[in-house]
């Protein structure tokens, strides 16, 4: 049973006050100190209301984790103990038995300690305890004169807590937890990831790195490299025995056995075998996202099969044992037409347009996260059609279950690290500060290169590379050395890719998405307020009236929201400079929000999938809220869906058919001229199928249609005149029986707005040092 104590806050180095904990707590691992405060009825929820000012103390505190292990500790002759912890964070240092095994700076690397016993019967007293320091004790920069000013004089232009030098560039801890436009100040502090420990005889595999390459695609034959950090207290001989099976499918079963001499200490052995009939990772909207299943058995030389697991019981002669997956796929970027920057997806030799979201993470205490609650919030992102997640660098190196489900479920992944927002101004560049970088960015690739959903490495989200060129070489290095199968892109966005935050920020019309000509636009959105039952969750019943100050708490911007909602209200108000108050009730504030969101969606996605193949992908900020926020997500904290949720699985149907009109001002009687389109990101091609289009219900036009697989292609104009009252245009493509596409325009939408000089001014300055 793990507990946890407090003890007064000392500066990060040899320190063993374990003795000054006054009380004791029950604790969780995986968890977090505010968790266990919670559970204790210390502090109130940090999700509700403005609660989370009340916890900041927690910050000004070290902690301590302690249990015993006699129970997992019995250790028999010639056993060895290690622990294992996969995430603590951010500053720690390991105890055992009294003794310090090791001091860490990181949140994303792993520990591996080994347990030394005295003898080989079974350890008494064994406890093992972790000292936390509180975030207040975490390093902080040493401005310069010129970051100073620069701070008084930019940081009040923007918005809270955007301020351009703050001390989060100094660690490498989840950027958005020292604040953010959508996040909590709230600097999580604990083992947040899985911790073990694992029993082995005289060898240790600390890592096993699977290399999966197509060897010849037409014979169906892949060549498996697996590369094994072992650890042996001995020279010896000894057997290493491979097998792989299909996991999510039925295939043949390849088992291979390498004899190998290993030396006292850490080594690496690589062995390498081949797969018949092969069958290949695909996207889920490109075939079966198929996966393999690998055991890895390390023995005495001699020991015959079939070799017991070893994790099953000890009457086995096995040392090690491990088991692993691994998908077959080949990966590239190619150029698309007109671009100077490789942004084409190639999976298999095939193209693919990526229709995608960013990906924050699931909760501001990341500690709590199961593996449910990636299934449930990825389940959702499966269903809205999505096929690509920008992993966005201000947050985590998630836990193995959002790979693995990636992995499952056939979802690309593009996974940053963990720097953001330094437009400005520059990261650390002394060695110490590098050397950080590369310690905990090498984690993170072992942990995450054997997932064949992940595609795209990233330097991070939104920074000056040029600047901080030195840390984008660091990383770059990594990368190569620790992986160099997968390409690596500095910072996001990169030369020909588009953040467009002209909408939004610049306060410009929805229309001005169309004047984008980026072939890869991963940022863009527009904030909504999240659904009545939601907002009754984390605000007091005070504050469900607008407006109300804990509205901006929780990161609304009630300005914009109002700019936004006033377009779509009906009858139009003013020039779409009506405010919070210009509605009945929230419920019609909430509706107007969404609506406005969900027409920000299809403007752009629609212009961007039209324009394909000049364009090769789309992803919208943000999928997912990691606090009770008003913000950018299509669903909240709670996992309840906005409105442009469901507009977005339409609009990411893999067959779409689309309706380029002008967006411009209209009243009963006028006659909407646009071009239909019918986009298709499958292989397959559609013959002789069905387009229809309904005004308010009534069929206006009909033609039957040839779709081509992979293709964006205007099929015919329309004409429609607009009458009193409602008019909304429906699209719908059938193939047969089945829908290919079915989503609705409303004709009478039209934003009318300014935008603003210093937010536009602000933009382009960002925009430059980004490029």
């Amino acid at each position: 049973m793990w507990r946890v104590g407090s003890v007064e806050q000392k500066p990060f180095g040899d320190v063993n006050d374990l003795g000054d904990v006054s009380e004791w707590l029950p604790a969780q691992v995986p968890g977090d100190v505010r968790l266990d405060l919670i559970r204790a009825g210390k502090i109130s929820d940090p999700f509700f209301g403005a609660n989370n000012e009340d916890s900041q103390w927690v910050d000004a505190r070290d902690w301590w984790y302690a249990r015993s292990l006699e129970s997992e500790l019995e250790l028999e002759k010639d056993e060895r103990a290690f622990l294992i912890f996969d995430g603590i964070d951010y500053q720690s240092a390991v105890f055992w038995r009294g003794e310090q095994l090791g001091r860490h700076v990181g949140m994303f690397s792993s520990q591996v300690c080994e347990i030394q016993s005295a003898n080989s019967r079974a350890v008494r007293n064994s406890q093992l305890a972790i000292r936390v320091w509180g975030s207040d004790a975490l390093p902080r920069l040493q401005k310069t004169i010129a970051q100073k000013l620069w701070a008084r004089v930019i940081a009040p232009l923007f918005r809270p807590p955007d301020v351009p030098f703050p001390d989060r560039y100094a660690t490498l801890k989840c950027q958005m937890q020292f604040g953010w436009d959508f996040a909590p100040r709230l600097r999580t502090c604990g083992i947040w990831d899985d911790a073990r420990v694992v029993l082995v005889r005289s060898v240790f595999i600390h890592n096993a790195w699977i290399k999966p390459k197509v060897k010849n695609q037409k014979q169906k034959v892949a060549r498996v490299s697996v590369v094994l950090h072992l650890d042996s207290d001995r020279e010896q001989d000894a057997r290493i025995i491979a097998t792989a099976r299909g996991k999510n499918f039925s295939g043949d079963v390849t088992t291979c056995e390498f004899d190998v001499r290993l030396s006292r200490g850490d080594q690496v052995r690589e062995i390498t075998f081949d797969l018949e009939n092969a069958q290949l990772w695909q996207p889920w909207d490109r075939g079966d996202p198929n996966l393999y299943e690998i055991e890895i058995i390390i023995t005495k030389e001699e020991s015959p099969l079939p070799h017991p697991p070893l994790a099953k019981g000890r009457e086995g002669v096995g040392f090690d044992s491990l088991t692993s997956s691994f998908g077959i796929r080949d990966f590239e970027l190619t150029r698309s037409p007109g671009s100077s920057e490789p942004w084409q997806f190639v999976v298999n030799g095939q193209r693919e347009f990526l229709r995608g979201a960013n990906w924050v993470p699931l909760d501001a205490i990341p500690g709590r996260l199961t593996r449910d609650d990636y299934t449930a919030r990825l389940k959702q992102a499966r269903d809205a059609n999505i096929n690509f997640l920008r992993v966005w660098g201000g947050g985590l190196r998630e836990k193995r279950a959002f790979y693995d489900l990636c992995d499952e479920m056939g979802i690309l992944v593009w996974q940053e690290f963990p720097f953001a927002g330094a437009i400005l101004d520059r990261f650390p560049r002394d060695r110490a500060f590098l050397q950080l970088v590369r310690d905990e960015a090498s984690g993170i690739v072992r942990v995450l290169r054997h997932h064949p959903s992940l595609v795209v490495w990233c330097g991070g989200n939104e920074f000056n590379t040029r600047g901080n060129a030195a840390v984008v070489k660091k990383l770059r290095g990594v990368v190569k050395d620790k992986d160099g199968t997968r390409p690596f892109k500095p910072a996001s966005p990169y030369r020909d890719e588009s953040h467009n935050w002209s909408v939004w920020h610049r306060v410009a019309n929805l229309r001005d998405y169309r004047h984008d000509r980026t072939p890869f636009l991963s940022e863009f959105g527009l904030q909504a307020m999240p659904n009545l039952e939601s907002l009754q969750k984390f605000l007091p019943e005070g504050a469900l009236s607008a407006p109300h100050p804990l509205w901006e708490y929780h990161r609304g911007d009630l300005k914009k929201l109002g700019r936004y909602a006033a377009s779509v209200i009906h009858p139009p108000l003013g020039k779409g400079r009506a405010g919070v108050g210009s509605t009945n009730s929230l419920d019609e504030f909430v509706e107007a929000t969404q609506h406005a969101q969900a027409f920000a969606l299809q403007i752009a996605i629609e212009h961007i999938r039209r324009r394909k193949p000049q364009t090769t992908g789309v992803a919208i900020w943000q999928f997912n809220d990691p606090w009770t926020a008003i913000s950018w997500s299509v669903v909240d904290y709670y996992g309840a869906p906005k409105r442009a949720y469901y507009e977005l699985q339409k609009l990411y149907s893999p067959v779409l058919a689309s309706f380029d009109y002008p967006l411009v001002p209209r009243r009963a009687g006028d006659v909407v001229r646009g071009e239909l389109w019918l986009i298709n990101d499958l292989r397959s091609s559609f013959e002789n199928a069905q387009l229809t289009a309904y005004l308010n219900d009534q069929e206006i036009f009909s033609r039957r249609v040839n779709i081509a697989p992979d293709s964006a292609e205007r099929v015919d104009s329309l004409q429609v005149k607009l009458g009193e009252g409602e008019n909304v245009l429906r699209l719908k493509v059938n193939w047969g029986p089945p829908t290919l596409s079915d989503h609705s325009y409303d004709l009478n939408f039209c934003d009318v707005g300014e935008i603003d000089p210093l937010g536009a001014l602000l933009f382009a300055v960002g925009k430059r040092l980004m490029k």
